[in-house]
């Protein structure tokens, strides 16, 4: 579905396009059955270079991801999001809660 890469405790996910209402929930499953459930890494990270927009289901699936995450001591990063996204992040204090990098080895090197 997307693509991605594996490191030793973590995964980097690169989405694409938009998350929203038509695509928000089968990302969600898929990040649950591929990532949650059946693999164990530490640390997931979403690149969104390629991201557009997010909007607001978007944004409470990410929230989600999250939750779901901090229950089993595990974390979710942000890479690279565009100037919009970076500053919904920032006016919903998503900025303080989940960490965003601007490049992908910090967040890996980040611990």
């Amino acid at each position: 579905m997307y693509d991605y890469t594996e490191f030793d405790n973590a995964v980097a996910i690169k989405m694409t396009g938009s998350l929203n209402t038509t695509n928000a929930a089968q990302f969600k499953d898929w990040v649950v059955r591929e990532f949650i459930t059946s693999r164990k890494q530490t640390i997931i990270v979403f690149d969104m270079s390629a991201v557009e927009n997010i909007d607001s289901y978007g944004l409470g699936i990410i929230v989600g991801i999250y939750k779901r995450l901090i229950t089993e001591s595990r974390y979710l990063k942000i890479v690279s999001p565009n100037k919009n996204i970076k500053r919904l992040f920032e006016l919903t204090g998503l900025d303080r809660i989940i960490k965003v990098y601007e490049h992908l080895s910090e967040a890996l090197s980040d611990q």
